[in-house]
């Protein structure tokens, strides 16, 4: 997947593992940083990471997100979601 936003362009590895990932997916994701042309490569799990990809991740400059993190960032979506629909209602019925 590549996610772009102001300029910057992400691209992402995304894995629904039932064992932590290893090293392939950092790879991989690595190799698309040139191809696509982009400024950060992140991996996302539902799971945790291999303590050889956490390794090979932090030397490439790969942000690794596993589900602890993942989890994090869908609530804090979800409280954004619900307060602007909030907002909107209080808009339209005003």
């Amino acid at each position: 997947m590549v996610l772009s936003k102001d300029g910057k362009r992400i691209v992402v590895q995304a894995k629904r593992y039932s064992k932590n990932v290893g090293l392939k997916a950092v790879q991989e994701v690595r190799g698309a940083v040139s191809h696509y042309g982009a400024s950060a490569a992140w991996v996302v799990t539902n799971r945790d990471y291999t303590e050889q990809a956490y390794k090979l991740a932090k030397s490439n400059n790969v942000r690794l997100i596993g589900r602890e993190e993942l989890i994090e960032m869908l609530l804090q979506m979800r409280e954004k979601m619900v307060a602007a629909k909030k907002a909107n209602n209080a808009k339209t019925s005003a």
